[in-house]
């Protein structure tokens, strides 16, 4: 398959978001909750296509590698709220940040017991885009995943002189930030599970494109996948021995097949030459 792009977001965002924004090659993004440069990042092919933008995430140990490999973006150490400030957040081990408990106990499964609060600064969303966006730049996506203060976030914007033309935010309690976004001029088009999307007036030509969920029509390679394939590739090409790590890369990548036909084939043929 001649595939258009590879994805790295969790939920293929980025594919969808690529739909919108096909022919260009250059934009600005602003990602709140952007955790790191590649493992799910919604921006990272937008990057790496010569897009820039703003990445904000406050956890300390992934933003030191969005630090090192994002130099053309200004890359944050904090937190949005509706007001600046300082902000209680809470963290647990093998999990995201949140300002809800309940999200790291109930989603994530966290023990609560390990459960330990941290105090991170925080700015509006409005003065982010006041230091960060260049003068006369329009900001093509807003990204927000916040674990549960979407709506401080919400509130932290000027709609009105900050306009992303897509919006696209974790559905978490939208019933207290949706009619915010609404009220400012916003399209609801489409919920894929896990993110809302919407579309600003200005830009009612793109609800149709988004309203349609992410598809084998899209033609986009799962990074996850092609990793495994072109580390099994590379091992494969360097020797005919098919070791112990050989063997677990093949059982990865048939655990990984389901659904994408070029892992599914480079599996099969694998695993023949182990059982002959």
């Amino acid at each position: 398959m001649n595939f258009r792009m590879t994805s790295y977001a969790d939920n293929f965002e980025d594919v969808l978001l690529r739909r919108a924004f096909p022919d260009e090659a250059s934009g600005f993004y602003i990602d709140f909750g952007a955790y790191e440069p590649v493992e799910h990042s919604v921006t990272k092919h937008f990057y790496d296509s010569g897009w820039r933008g703003v990445n904000i995430e406050p956890n300390p140990s992934p933003f030191a590698r969005l630090e090192a490999a994002r130099p053309r973006d200004a890359n944050l150490n904090i937190g949005l709220s509706d007001a600046e400030g300082v902000l209680t957040i809470y963290e647990a081990p093998a999990s995201c940040w949140s300002v809800d408990q309940d999200i790291l106990t109930g989603w994530f499964g966290a023990d609560p017991r390990e459960i330990r609060a941290r105090e991170i600064p925080v700015l509006t969303l409005a003065q982010v885009c006041e230091r960060h966006v260049p003068r006369g730049c329009t900001v093509d996506f807003l990204k927000v995943d916040v674990e549960g203060h979407e709506r401080e976030v919400v509130a932290g914007g000027d709609w009105n002189r900050w306009r992303p033309r897509v919006v696209v935010a974790e559905a978490n309690k939208p019933e207290s930030w949706d009619p915010s976004l609404v009220a400012a001029g916003y399209h609801f088009v489409l919920f894929d599970g896990v993110n809302r999307f919407y579309v600003r007036d200005e830009d009612q030509h793109l609800i149709s494109t988004l309203s349609v969920p992410v598809n084998a029509g899209d033609r986009f390679a799962i990074h996850g996948y092609m990793a495994v394939i072109n580390d099994l590739r590379e091992r494969l090409a360097l020797t005919d021995d098919l070791g112990p790590r050989a063997i677990a890369l093949a059982r990865r990548l048939q655990r990984l097949a389901d659904g994408h036909p070029r892992a599914a084939s480079l599996a099969r043929s694998v695993l023949r030459r182990l059982a002959g």
